[in-house]
């Protein structure tokens, strides 16, 4: 499965932008950020917080649900 967006570190956060845009070309975050795609990213960068703007709206392209999340309370385990 393609997607439609990658993740792209960016002014201290990672950012969401298109997938199409490659390295030199210009392109903007879905939080609507100006940015030019870089050859490479160190890989301290890749740990940046994610922008919330760019998660709410690749979530909500994707259809994936946002945070936070509600989770079943999962039953105590008793042992004799």
């Amino acid at each position: 499965m393609t997607r439609a967006f990658r993740w792209m570190p960016h002014d201290g956060r990672r950012h969401a932008i298109r997938r199409e845009p490659v390295a030199g070309e210009d392109a903007a975050t879905l939080c609507g950020l100006p940015l030019t795609v870089q050859h490479t990213q160190s890989y301290v960068h890749w740990c940046w917080p994610t922008c919330p703007d760019c998660d709410a709206a690749w979530r909500a392209h994707e259809g994936i649900a946002g945070f936070p999340r509600s989770r079943p309370v999962p039953a105590p385990v008793w042992s004799p």
